[in-house]
């Protein structure tokens, strides 16, 4: 494979951070110390002692105020109706509902009763239900679902209708038992949940206050689903941890309209906030376009922008930075990172820095966070030396150590000598890390690869396309081409689906991301198609899922052959 050039990463280490010798591809992050409370229980408590909260904006944008005392009363006295429902501890209590106060209710009421909960998403229907049955086995459902469960989960209701049972007292829970299941697929699409304890949990929150300076002073703001990984555990319960003021804003409301992201950040003052690079892209769509004729904001209190979740494009950021500049975005605030479910999030991060001439092919994502060191290695689990690309490893205090799949725990994939083997591609140049990409993302073109976010970047760069509404990934051969030099469904090596921008011919389109594909990337066989926004899915935090779309090419190529065929 051909390796990144690595001059255009930048330094900016966290204090502490250290390299491995020889110079090879090793990272250290500083130590990360002893954890100030080891258990979520004890986090919620100091919490409530604080007169902190947090503000939920709905689906229509309405605010609801909620100090973390009221939470931690709130969820004692559903602990108490879970109790009269015989949940035992240790109990796998999947959690289905469309109000983020209830989820967070069901949450800590697990988390106190030494239950674990599994939050899945409420808009994935049954189809999600069964997807966490399967990954846990027995377990309890909790939530206002309308949708019949699999058997193996035991309906217990809405969340408001546990009342009425008094207040429960917490049951005694260790440092290193279960806390949380977060939902993931494996490689052959089985449903599997990462079991998370709670000294990982804590370990990732404390070790990003530690990087970032965050403290109870802070504010911040999150938009993704609470659901998810990202919300529940890198937003929230790092905010309980610090016992700081922290806003959760409805996803489909921010995403309607990009704009109220910067609207809320302004109101409540915030400081820290995140987004996957794709939101970034729509907000600067946006602001091009002038839907923010006439508008201002104050951004000069944001200094922790995380962008994270997806490939970092630098040119992406380069325009975010610009666009929002007039508005007081301090220059240094963007910090792009890296992390996963298995990590209890991101635990890799660096300051964005726009450098001068053409975009950087791939952003540094930084140094780990105290307590986490990667490394990049060869097929042989032999780190490389220091600007070679090569499959990414992790450890430390946040790393999980199992996952629960057909209720039961089996472990994490790791190396012989016991680092987490992930399927990102990376280098280390500069003493920061560079992920350029998952392994299974790669896409040959006449000898050289690409990752596909990088095809996806170049035909976003024509203005008949919609910036962040683009997948490419691997054709299939190149027996399909028409007499036009166009693939048939399914032919070629390169696939691009994309969404054309209001007023464009879908045709035009279609030839104008084939032609900027072949001279970008010297491919002979482009199948380029264009699509609805809606026929696009994504995941719960905006992703475009690729695999559904491969799965789509390919069911063309073979509906193809057939229709030759007869």
């Amino acid at each position: 494979m051909n390796a990144p050039d690595p001059t255009g990463a930048h330094t900016g280490a966290h204090a502490g951070a250290g390299v491995g010798p020889g110079g090879l591809a090793v990272l250290h992050g500083p130590a990360l110390g002893a954890l100030p409370v080891d258990t979520l229980p004890r986090a919620l408590r100091r919490a409530a002692r604080t007169p902190h909260g947090m503000l939920l904006l709905d689906a229509q944008g309405r605010p609801a105020a909620r100090s973390y005392a009221a939470l931690h009363e709130d969820a004692l006295r559903a602990l108490a109706a879970l109790n009269a429902a015989e949940v035992p501890p240790g109990a796998r209590v999947v959690v289905q509902t469309e109000h983020s106060g209830d989820l967070l209710t069901a949450f800590w009421a697990c988390v106190l009763g030494g239950m674990v909960p599994l939050p899945v998403a409420h808009d994935g229907g049954r189809a999600a239900l069964v997807e966490a049955a399967d990954a846990v086995g027995q377990g309890w459902l909790l939530g206002d679902t309308v949708h019949e469960p699999p058997p193996s989960l035991r309906r217990l209701g809405p969340v408001h209708g546990l009342a009425g049972h008094g207040r429960a007292r917490p049951a005694p829970v260790s440092a290193d038992a279960l806390a949380l299941l977060s939902l993931t697929s494996g490689s052959g699409g089985r449903p599997k949940a990462v079991a998370l304890t709670h000294r990982q949990i804590l370990s990732r929150a404390h070790a990003t206050a530690l990087a970032r300076g965050l403290d109870s002073t802070t504010r911040s703001l999150n938009w993704m689903p609470l659901h998810h990984i990202s919300g529940i555990v890198m937003f929230h319960v790092r905010d309980v941890f610090l016992g700081c003021h922290q806003v959760h804003a409805d996803t489909a409301w921010v995403r309607a309209d990009p704009l109220r992201w910067l609207d809320v950040a302004e109101a409540e003052r915030i400081d820290t906030t995140w987004a996957p690079n794709h939101a970034f892209a729509l907000l600067v769509e946006a602001l091009e376009r002038g839907r923010g004729a006439g508008r201002s904001w104050d951004l000069s209190r944001l200094r922790y922008l995380m962008n994270g979740g997806q490939a970092v494009k630098d040119r992406t950021a380069r325009r975010f930075v610009a666009a929002l500049a007039p508005h007081g975005l301090p220059p240094a605030c963007v910090h792009p990172g890296w992390g996963m479910p298995e990590t209890a999030s991101g635990v890799v991060d660096s300051v964005f820095t726009c450098g001068e001439g053409p975009p950087r092919r791939h952003v540094p994502v930084g140094v780990p966070h105290p307590g986490v060191s990667v490394r990049v290695v060869d097929e042989d689990e032999r780190p490389l030396a220091a600007g070679t690309v090569g499959r990414l490893q992790v450890r430390g205090a946040p790393v999980a150590d199992t996952y629960l799949q057909g209720g039961s725990l089996s472990p994490v994939p790791r190396s012989g000598d016991g680092w987490l083997v992930t399927d990102d591609l990376a280098f280390v140049a500069g003493g920061e890390l560079t992920v350029t990409g998952r392994a299974d993302g790669l896409i040959e073109v006449d000898g050289a690869f690409f990752h596909g976010h990088e095809i996806e970047e170049a035909v976003e760069e024509l203005p008949c396309v919609r910036p962040s509404f683009t997948v490419a990934c691997a054709g299939a051969d190149s027996a399909g081409a028409d007499s036009a030099g166009a693939d048939s469904a399914g032919g070629g090596g390169v696939a691009v689906f994309f969404c054309p921008r209001p007023g464009v011919p879908p045709r035009q389109a279609e030839a104008a991301v084939r032609e900027q594909v072949g001279l970008r990337f010297g491919a002979g066989h482009v199948h380029a198609e264009a699509l609805a926004e809606h026929e696009l899915p994504r995941t719960a935090t905006g992703k475009l899922r690729r695999s559904v779309l491969t799965a789509r090419l390919l069911s063309a190529r073979e509906r193809g052959h057939r229709e030759r065929k007869a």
